[in-house]
């Protein structure tokens, strides 16, 4: 097995394996390294069958429950379907980790694809770390006690509209309760690496506790800017059977939406809880 770092900050390549073999103990070590040291780590064309897909991600913990938005594939209920064209556009082109919204935070996804345009349809994902590490220190110290409000945010564009003789007004109602909300410090800690990182994300981060709506919309705009660096980034072109893993504790991701109306179809099983945290 070998890793080849694709940048300085996020993101490797892994080599000399094939991962739809069993995984030995050994093997499943030297991934976890290299997840936890470089974020997020790509098998290209590893052409991972669905019940090998299925395997990997629970050597490494708990799967999370079918999506309550997405559909999932046919006899898997843990793997999320991402199929998009023109009827159907995609909703995450913007910067995102994933259902921070949830109680039980997920731990790490697994994304393969099963379908991808010819040109288009990259993935980007960001370093958490580096966006706490380049704050200003009196930045870093006005942010350590504050908390965010998560909720389900970008997701409300679904749900907004009338649909099978529902209002979208019903819908978001209907949705509130069902999505929740999570309520999290704005500096976070890695519970395996205690690792400080900007814990916020543009799509689910509501609102800054204690500060008024205008005050907290301003910080979640600088915020923003200043966790989209390139510096702090990663783009992988996919092909299909490529074979993408990251972990959503310290890490954005962003699909870019550039290849409609073509069809872009993925895979993506989401694991919860870190079999590693739950044994420290």
């Amino acid at each position: 097995m070998k890793i080849d770092k694709i940048t300085p900050n996020i993101g490797a390549e892994i080599k000399g394996i094939d991962i739809n073999k069993k995984i030995t103990k050994e093997m499943y070590e030297k991934i976890y390294k290299a997840l936890i040291d470089n974020l997020v780590i790509f098998i290209k064309k590893s052409n991972i069958s669905i019940e090998k897909h299925l395997q990997l991600a629970k050597l490494f913990g708990e799967l999370d429950e079918p999506h309550k938005l997405y559909p999932n594939v046919e006899g898997f209920k843990n793997i999320v379907l991402l199929e998009n064209n023109k009827k159907n556009p995609p909703d995450t082109n913007s910067w995102h980790t994933d259902l921070t919204f949830k109680m039980n935070r997920p731990f790490a996804s697994i994304l393969v694809a099963r379908k991808v345009p010819n040109i288009g349809g990259d993935t980007l994902w960001s370093n958490c770390y580096s966006a706490y590490d380049r704050l200003p220190k009196g930045m870093k110290y006005y942010l350590k006690d504050i908390n965010v409000i998560h909720d389900f945010g970008d997701f409300r564009n679904s749900f907004a509209k009338n649909f099978n003789n529902k209002s979208g007004i019903q819908r978001l109602n209907e949705n509130i309760s069902k999505f929740g909300h999570n309520i999290m410090p704005l500096i976070g800690k890695h519970p395996i690496t205690g690792k400080k990182f900007l814990n916020f994300n543009e799509a689910f981060s509501n609102h800054i506790v204690g500060l008024t709506s205008n005050n907290s919309n301003s910080l979640k705009t600088f915020l923003s800017n200043h966790m989209n660096k390139p510096e702090d980034q990663v783009r992988w072109k996919w092909s299909e059977g490529d074979l993408a893993m990251w972990d959503n504790r310290v890490t954005m991701h962003y699909a870019v939406s550039d290849y409609l109306p073509n069809y872009r179809c993925m895979h993506r099983i989401t694991i919860i809880k870190d079999k590693k945290e739950l044994q420290s």
